[in-house]
């Protein structure tokens, strides 16, 4: 193993990092810090028109006349948080914890992400560059933006901005796993303006005995996690669960009043949503509504393939009258063609590759549902008689055709039940390659250094090396990183002792040029 010293200067950048909002969209002051850090150290460094940063760092003694490899991570970090934390990731540094489990020792965030994904990779490539005595060839340090929403940074990088002749990209979360090929994928937004009435008539406002109450029914409770490497192990949608417990009020209380004022539940479009909640009025009483809760609840649970057993279907009555008078609910129509095409968008494993063992072919994610307000509704339309739904799903296929033919799949759906559908964040898989000579050495070195041979495998989540591929298609590259569990979650957690072995085995590559 490294001296312990060697592998703190590691953590000691990732705490400052940490320090630093960089949610997705907000990489200014991050691109700020990693552009200074180059330049306050005399090293090249340059930034792209995305906000991307390259520093260049020269081959140390004898390494010279070797071709550049880029060391390459994202910037950003996916920014959830645990149900009344008031942490603010725009301006908030993360709260750090070391904690131990087993024997093994961790470091997680207080209550929200912790951003290994990718600040580690970010801490590597800067303790290399922040290194006197380590043997490397030339490098190019990249750090692009906006991974996590589509890859844009990436997407947008212009062909000379690098020159590198290998890549290794540090952005993936198990060690001992050599990366070679990863999903592609899209992101679909769908909407649709319903129309909207007042909640209460003249005459109900007058009665003093109103005929319904109003509901908040919510779903929590759920692991969440990643939407590639977590679609396969059973965790829940709460997106899904709350439509569904609508339908079930609407099929099985066919004479009661059913009022949807609002839904709304997921944060981020790759991950797969813990909470949702919808508010509803209605004179279904109150205990019938909860029972029909348990009722679900036993149902979903009962289910072998479903593996989030925290799951909590909670009904909450709001007796307040004097907020139901200002209320407006979706029309009866508009609000069960909405509810249905939720329950029509298919979501989790479609298909499993037919080449690679327990490796995921294609996946959906219903990730986001969000009721506008009538304010930002009547910006589009100049009017207030309607609200409009926003629906983020997300895609994923490790092939370019299938997910063509799901993207249409999509789109058919979406005309059907006359949602507006948007396609964004498009970026097409990372083909394996087994045989490149750059995975051979880097295998090589792995079993020398730790006496076990490496796995080399594929994944169902995106990596920027589907973008450089096609861009850079000469280039070979490998993908590695350490154990992290619960991305995209307030559990994430990054291994620390996986962390270490990452270290040594980067350094070793570069040194075996």
């Amino acid at each position: 193993m490294s001296n312990l010293k060697d592998f703190e200067a590691v953590l000691s950048i990732f705490e400052e990092i940490s320090k630093i909002p960089r949610c997705s969209k907000n990489e200014e002051k991050i691109a700020a810090y990693l552009e200074n850090f180059g330049k306050s150290r005399g090293f090249e460094t340059k930034r792209d028109s995305h906000n991307n940063i390259l520093i260049q760092i020269p081959a140390t003694a004898g390494f010279e006349n070797l071709p550049a490899v880029v060391l390459q991570s994202h910037m950003d970090m996916v920014c959830e948080k645990e149900n009344g934390s008031t942490h603010n990731f725009s301006k908030d540094a993360l709260s750090l914890n070391y904690i131990e489990e087993n024997g093994i020792s961790y470091l997680t965030a207080e209550k929200t992400t912790l951003g290994a994904d990718n600040g580690i990779g970010m801490a590597y490539a800067l303790a290399i560059a922040a290194s006197n005595d380590l043997c490397h060839p030339p490098l190019e340090l990249l750090f692009t933006t906006d991974e996590e929403i589509g890859l844009t940074g990436a997407q947008g990088m212009e062909n000379d901005f690098i020159s590198g002749e290998y890549m290794i990209n540090l952005d993936s979360e198990e060690e001992g796993i050599i990366i070679v090929g990863c999903a592609g994928g899209t992101q679909i937004c769908f909407k649709q303006f319903i129309d909207i009435k007042k909640l209460l008539s003249e005459d109900e406002i007058k009665n003093p005995n109103l005929p319904i109450s109003l509901y908040s029914i919510s779903v929590s409770g759920l692991k969440g996690g990643h939407s590639g490497t977590d679609i396969h192990i059973g965790r829940g949608n709460a997106n899904k669960i709350a439509a569904r417990f609508f339908n079930k009020l609407n099929e099985k209380y066919l004479e009661n009043r059913i009022e949807l004022i609002e839904i709304k539940g997921g944060s981020a479009s790759n991950t797969i949503p813990r909470y949702a909640e919808i508010l509803i009025a209605t004179d279904i009483s109150s205990e019938n509504l909860k029972n029909e809760a348990a009722e679900l609840k036993r149902i979903i649970l009962s289910d072998s393939a479903f593996n989030d057993s925290d799951l909590t279907i909670e009904v909450e009555e709001n007796s307040s009258s004097i907020e139901m008078v200002s209320l407006k609910s979706f029309s009866k129509k508009g609000a069960v063609q909405m509810i249905q095409f939720l329950a029509a968008i298919p979501t989790g494993v479609f298909e499993m590759s037919p080449d690679i063992e327990g490796l995921v072919l294609v996946s959906g994610n219903l990730a986001i549902v969000k009721t506008k307000t009538e304010s930002e509704t009547s910006e589009i339309l100049g009017e207030n008689s309607k609200k409009e739904i926003e629906i983020i799903y997300s895609l994923r296929s490790g092939n370019e055709s299938k997910l063509k033919e799901k993207i249409k799949e999509m789109m058919d759906i979406a005309a059907e039940n006359r949602f507006i559908a948007e396609i964004s964040h498009t970026y097409l898989p990372w083909e394996p390659r087994f045989e490149s000579d750059f995975l051979k050495k880097c295998a090589n070195v792995y079993k020398e250094t730790f006496g076990k041979e490496a796995s080399v495998e594929a994944i169902h989540a995106g990596l920027e090396c589907g973008v450089f591929h096609r861009t850079f298609p000469k280039m070979q590259m490998i993908s590695i990183g350490p154990d992290i569990s619960g991305a995209h979650t307030p559990d994430e957690k990054l291994n620390l002792d996986a962390a270490e072995k990452v270290w040594i085995y980067l350094k070793e590559i570069l040194k075996a040029f």
